[in-house]
């Protein structure tokens, strides 16, 4: 699995857990995701804990890199309007590029000054008898 990481700004306004965001970072990889945003970016749907998708959050990840996902922004369904707006999309996007081209060192660097953080995910429990 890919190293799963948030921006500063979706880790101040995440409330979903990191059980939540490996999920869905692994469906992610398996290319189960809403929407295909262009540039490295994805649309991703994601229930809070004891409720459905459809009173979850929405979330603009981005996935072009070899190593990483990154958890750029996110919104809760409830909110008022309808979607993410199109200067969101936009700069989402912007970012996504950045982050398909940063590679070892640089991510560290990223890591280090915290512009990201990462999100530990343990191995799913084997389901073999």
């Amino acid at each position: 699995m890919k190293r799963v990481l948030v921006t500063r700004a979706f880790d101040r306004w995440c409330t979903l857990g990191s059980a939540a965001l490996c999920r869905a970072a692994r469906e992610i990889e398996a290319g189960r995701f809403e929407a295909d945003l262009g540039r490295g970016l994805v649309k991703k749907r994601v229930a809070y804990p004891g409720r459905g998708k459809s009173g979850g959050a929405r979330l603009l990840v981005a996935w072009g890199n070899s190593a990483c996902l990154v958890f750029i922004v996110g919104r809760d369904k409830s909110d008022p309007g309808a979607d993410f707006s199109a200067a969101q999309v936009e700069s989402a996007k912007e970012l996504a590029a950045a982050f398909a081209r940063l590679y070892g060192h640089q991510l560290g660097l990223a890591l280090l000054r915290g512009a990201v953080k990462e999100i530990r995910c343990g191995k799913e429990p084997s389901t073999a008898p």
